[in-house]
């Protein structure tokens, strides 16, 4: 299986749409899939490059009935395992990849392909940067995630992670479980940016507010 960074993106990608979810580069998700359309696009990426997106709408928005509701900034994900089972459901693990645009739709099959071109994030200043994410995973230690806490082995990890963006998806990943303040983490291209607003976040969720 090749390494993340040296998949080469399709122009165009099949998507599942998700209600409030948001899937972040860098982190997995656990997917079951039990749609007849997402059936037959797990079997469109499975048999191409193993990616599809996962696509995202605003909690309690139908996107069948309000198309124009799906959010256009999402990730790429490759499919790291699959089982499929005899009642032609799926349980899989996708891996985030890399943040990509929507440009337009093709709805000629069961389930959407996106035209996409990938987003870059900005990180301008390295140093200052740099600090600011190792205060991140600094805080961190203070409390736990919605699923379970980052380990201590896995801060170690981080902090030796030279992409500050990939810190930034790894904590949102974790501890960011609100589905709109998840997008817009998704959403913040600045690096910096992204970094205080999860700072905030953080410190937020210590003062019990």
């Amino acid at each position: 299986m090749p390494r993340p960074e040296d998949i080469e993106l399709p122009s165009k990608i099949p998507a599942i749409v998700l209600g409030g979810c948001t899937l972040f580069p860098h982190c997995l998700m656990p997917l079951f899939i039990f749609e007849q359309r997402y059936r037959d696009m797990l079997e469109y990426a499975l048999e191409s490059d193993r990616v599809f997106a996962v696509a995202a709408v605003p909690p309690g928005i139908d996107p069948d009935e309000n198309p124009e509701s799906i959010l256009s900034i999402t990730t790429a994900g490759l499919i790291r395992a699959c089982v499929q089972h005899e009642d032609g459901t799926s349980h899989l693990m996708l891996q985030g990849l890399k943040r990509v645009r929507i440009t337009d739709w093709d709805i000629s099959r069961s389930f959407r392909i996106g035209k996409c071109e990938p987003v870059e994030c900005i990180d301008r200043d390295t140093d200052s940067t740099r600090v600011l994410a190792n205060d991140l995973i600094d805080i961190t230690t203070q409390l736990s995630g919605e699923g379970m806490p980052i380990s201590e082995r896995v801060q170690a990890h981080l902090r030796g992670v030279k992409c500050t963006s990939a810190v930034a998806d790894v904590v949102a990943h974790n501890f960011v479980s609100d589905p709109l303040q998840r997008q817009v983490i998704l959403e913040t291209l600045n690096v910096p940016e992204r970094l205080q607003l999860l700072h905030q976040h953080v410190h937020q969720i210590i003062s019990g507010g």
